[in-house]
């Protein structure tokens, strides 16, 4: 979408010596002689000549004018972004737990040789035990859900309709090590669950925390992976497992204070995983209706409420998310025989600070390592082989971008792109020592001093300046650059592609037995798609993207801006918000100007839904970081008023008359129903009347009915009415226990 540009050059030279020659008879009237032998006119052609060069020059505005007035508005290029999803891994039955770290990479099965690596953002304790059942508990009866589990379908973690005290177990072929942390990994269906979400979530927080404006949910610098979600505002759960105990059973709950739970789903909210670290052995029981002894876990919903019933979609032991952005580049520096080495010396797999000197024949004659130094950049060492007689070899994980000529605007170009931008260090080595150089978006605010760059991550291009603004880059001096880079939207995969461990220098660096472990990992696989990887945005995607910032409400001031940022409220799931202006529910009777009541609805299946007090509260936050400065904001949920019909139906010749019977109460019901009920099914509308007529016609539309003798409304239990039942602005409509008699 390109934003329509008022066209400037619309005057051309023929235009402009025509107009200037009409002036004439009024400027000076005594110049008689206008054709094209006289020197003036020769001079009105070449005004024109040069008006007409301006009036084209205005009308083209370079790209860089383009970016700042787009920044005006909020809207920045949005850089490439990797695709993500989880690995199921899995051992051979009885093998020891593997430990394997944060960062390894794993790859697809490429018919062409061109394999898309992934790299895990955590490290992970892989067992082998086996997932054998799952199955809830409501009440007092057991629900198996291990075949829907199987077969890839969605459940509710608690049941359709969660209530406090459901409970989900998970039980296991052989008891989870002791001491040792086991992963579970859950994704969940529905589109609030995903990055995105999370993404919004933390970047509200995080301005909340730091007390800055509202975010615009346009900037994903945020390093996702480093950053704990905040705890669900009014869902909580606890983790248990069936310990040894004697002769009863003892279920013993686990402390996240003691680090023996880690839960980044948010209470089920958010795609993510848990890690578990059991302090005692496991004890094994039968449950429900399994009769197999199996070791169990449970997750048990102890209080609050969800906005919306948590959905598994997906479920698997040994769960890593993994990322499609990987280290790119690797530095080989030859190191002279009989070099000067000092420090603790490195291994391969391990991160190591240095300073290095180089010889005539660029390799290294002197390098020190040292630990803890702020001004030294660290870097993780691939192979370090010093040579006694001969030459060796120190390979980082890193990408030499180039060497300084002291030119201005001198740019380089990176070995491989796109770049994820968060994370990008670029360092130099001047005279033998290292100076870190900062990233920028332009160079306006740079001074002499700083040491300033300017980088597109599209592309790889890295841009210093002239001295001026910004430091210039030295003579000489070695460019290195750390970055992961990324495929973009190539690296959007289905389920099922990553199916093994990347032979790759990283993984060699990271793994001693690297072998033994890639014969150890009897099953790697994503069970669901990667995907988020996109491009960059280029200039015109960010100037569509300025069209729908600008008509999209990011301040509460109109009663649909309300409206609108309710439901988009980050960290929960709001079916239904309705504004009201000028109306303070605790003063109902009386115009409260400057007051804006929110009437919030949750995604609940309930007949009646209702907001908790934490998601009213965080709806509150969010709405009051965005209003009009003056105004007040309140949040609240609906007062449900219930009508309860009364009829006799008479049924049509055949028609069963229980049947009729059923599906008018249904019928009604679903006309009733605050979200999916009313004339236009898209819920009830606030303080809307319940109109007799709208009833006999719900009615009538029922199958099997012939037509309607007799007909009450019923308020609230009290009096029949004979007329239509009136609603307050606050007010919705509950279904009550209606009575129908059909003959």
């Amino acid at each position: 979408m390109q934003i329509p540009l008022p066209n400037l050059d619309d005057r051309r030279w023929a235009d402009l010596v025509e107009e200037g020659l009409a002036l004439i008879p009024v400027h000076a009237p005594e110049w008689t002689d206008h054709n094209i032998h006289d020197p003036g006119i020769t001079l009105i052609e070449l005004f024109a000549w040069l008006a007409e060069t301006g009036v084209y020059r205005i009308n083209r505005i370079p790209d860089r004018y383009k970016r700042k007035f787009l920044a005006l508005l909020g809207a920045h290029p949005l850089p490439p972004r990797p695709a993500r999803s989880f690995l199921r891994l899995e051992l051979a039955e009885g093998a020891e737990p593997l430990s394997l770290p944060a960062t390894l990479e794993f790859a697809d099965d490429s018919a062409a040789g061109v394999r898309t690596r992934f790299r895990t953002i955590e490290s992970i304790m892989v067992a082998s035990n086996r997932l054998r059942a799952i199955q809830i508990r409501r009440g007092s009866g057991y629900e198996n859900l291990t075949e829907r589990w199987r077969r890839g379908e969605s459940f509710g973690a608690f049941g359709d309709m969660p209530q406090s005290g459901a409970e989900l177990y998970l039980g296991f072929d052989r008891p989870l090590p002791v001491n040792a942390p086991v992963n579970l990994f859950f994704s969940f269906a529905g589109s609030r669950s995903g990055i995105e979400e999370r993404r919004r979530l933390l970047l509200e927080t995080q301005s909340l925390e730091e007390a800055i404006p509202p975010p615009a949910f346009d900037d994903p610098q945020i390093e996702l992976d480093q950053v704990q979600a905040p705890p669900h505002h009014d869902a909580r759960s606890v983790w248990e497992f069936l310990s040894e105990g004697g002769e009863e059973e003892t279920w013993l709950g686990l402390d996240s204070d003691n680090g023996e739970v880690e839960d980044d789903t948010r209470a089920f909210t958010l795609d993510g995983g848990v890690r578990l670290r059991l302090p005692r052995e496991m004890q094994a029981s039968r449950r429900g209706r399994i009769e197999t002894e199996l070791f169990y876990l449970r997750c048990r919903y102890v209080s609050g409420t969800y906005d919306a019933p948590p959905t598994i979609q997906k479920l698997a032991i040994n769960g890593v998310v993994i990322e499609q952005a990987i280290p790119a580049g690797a530095i080989q520096w030859p190191i002279a025989a009989g070099a000067a080495i000092s420090g603790p010396l490195p291994e391969a797999g391990a991160f190591a600070q240095f300073n290095l000197r180089f010889n005539a024949q660029g390799h290294i004659a002197e390098i020190e390592f040292v630990e803890d130094a702020s001004n030294i950049p660290s870097f993780l060492v691939l192979s370090f082989e010093p040579g006694a007689t001969q030459l060796g070899i120190l390979s980082v994980e890193a990408a030499l971008v180039g060497f300084g000529t002291g030119r201005p605007h001198q740019v380089l170009s990176l070995p491989q792109a796109p770049v994820i931008s968060s994370g990008f260090r670029l360092f130099t080595l001047e005279r033998g020592n290292w100076r870190e150089w900062r990233n920028r978006p332009d160079f306006d605010a740079s001074t002499r001093g700083d040491a300033d760059f300017a980088l597109d991550p599209d592309t790889g291009a890295v841009t210093f300046n002239d001295g001026e603004r910004g430091r210039g880059l030295p003579l000489n001096a070695m460019v290195v650059a750390r970055y992961r880079t990324t495929s973009a939207a190539s690296g959007n995969l289905p389920a099922g592609a990553i199916r093994g461990l990347a032979d790759s220098p990283h993984n060699r660096a990271l793994l001693s037995d690297f072998e033994g472990v890639d014969g150890q990992l009897l099953t790697i696989e994503n069970p669901v798609a990667a995907d988020g990887g996109t491009a960059g945005e280029t200039l015109a995607d960010v100037a569509g993207r300025a069209i729908l910032l600008m008509n999209t409400p990011r301040r509460a001031v109109t009663i649909e801006d309300y409206e609108r940022l309710a439901l988009e409220t980050p960290g929960v799931h709001v079916a239904r918000a309705t504004a009201l202006a000028n109306f303070d529910p605790d003063f109902p009777n009386r115009v409260t100007v400057g007051t804006t009541t929110v009437i919030a609805l949750p995604e609940t299946p309930e007949p009646r839904p209702a907001p908790s007090p934490g998601l009213l509260r965080i709806i509150t936050s969010y709405l009051y970081r965005r209003r009009v400065i003056g105004t007040r904001v309140k949040v609240v949920g609906p007062n449900y008023k219930v009508v309860t019909v009364n009829a006799r139906v008479r049924a049509r010749p055949g028609a069963n008359r229980a049947e009729v019977r059923s599906h008018t109460i249904a019928g009604l019901n679903a006309f009733f129903h605050p979200l999916t009920g009313g004339p236009e099914r898209t819920g009830w509308s606030f303080g809307r009347d319940v109109y007799r007529a709208e009833v006999l016609q719900t009615i009538d539309e029922v199958p099997g009915v012939d037509y309607v003798e007799a007909l009450e409304l019923i308020p609230d239990r009290g009096r029949p009415v004979s007329g239509n039942v009136s609603l307050a602005p606050l007010e919705l409509v509950a279904a009550g226990e209606h009575r129908i008699e059909v003959t």
